[in-house]
């Protein structure tokens, strides 16, 4: 009986999760109206006064529904980085992504590839093909984890090699050994950074430098292009897991939006 009812229950969870997976796709959505409203209206991205109007509100209600206010905070700036994020690449974006948005502006589809091509490091080879390094990836693969039909993949893939800009960018692309997914395993620390304000200078440094005061050692440190993701992040791993007193340095740096510990 027991276990029947923690099959229930945990069917309970899912179907509340699809609802929460669903409403929050359709609150990013409205990120393309809002973007382009702003444009019309020459607004800034940033809103702080509409942005604290959230988060009071949100701990209101979360106080009035007993959930723990601090919880519900957290959780709805993450939601509203992500926003702010998704309002810049509709807006363009800066430098590199700003020529490889602009030579992909009629081709959304193809523009997924490049993303895929951009996140996991993948160059494209003489003969047109996609690698990881030098081991071809099969297109079918790249055309699968970027949602559209393999032909767009071989389409991406000449594009690039007819744009001499473009080629410059494709042809070098490098993977990395990325520790964070293991770096449990190996009792190594892993601290995710979400900042005010990614394109701000000095934000590397600031965190390296809390953490360096409480004698942590840092084996890796990855920042995504802000002009790149929706909601950049600063992944630090260290040679062990980090303590509660390091987190709350880091939170009270101005830089810092969130902090997430695994």
């Amino acid at each position: 009986m027991a276990e029947d009812d923690l099959r229930e229950i945990r069917r309970k969870i899912d179907e509340i999760d699809e609802k929460l997976i669903k409403l929050l796709a359709e609150r990013l959505r409205l990120s393309g109206e809002i973007a382009a409203l702003k444009k019309k209206l020459g607004a800034q991205i940033r809103d702080e006064a509409r942005e604290r109007h959230v988060v009071d509100r949100s701990r209101k209600l979360a106080q009035e529904l007993g959930v723990d206010p601090d919880f519900v905070e957290s959780v709805m700036r993450l939601i509203m980085a992500q926003m702010v994020g998704e309002e810049r690449l509709h807006l363009g974006g800066v430098g590199v992504w700003d020529r490889i948005q602009q030579a992909f502006r009629d081709y959304p589809a193809q523009m997924s590839v490049a993303k895929v091509m951009f996140k996991y490091g993948l160059r494209v080879m003489d003969d047109g093909t996609i690698a990881c390094g030098s081991i071809r990836i099969p297109a079918v693969q790249i055309a699968k984890e970027a949602g559209v039909d393999r032909r767009v993949v071989d389409f991406t893939a000449q594009r690039i090699l007819s744009d001499p800009n473009l080629r410059e960018i494709f042809e070098n692309l490098e993977p990395i050994a990325y520790l964070k997914g293991f770096a449990q395993q190996l009792g190594l620390g892993v601290i995710e950074i979400i900042p005010e304000d990614a394109s701000r200078p000095g934000i590397l440094k600031e965190v390296t430098g809390v953490i360096a005061q409480f004698g942590l050692s840092i084996r890796q440190s990855v920042a995504d292009d802000p002009n790149f993701v929706p909601q950049p992040k600063l992944t630090i791993i260290t040679d062990e897991p980090v303590k509660g007193e390091v987190i709350e340095a880091l939170r009270k740096l101005p830089s810092v939006r969130s902090v997430i510990v695994y």
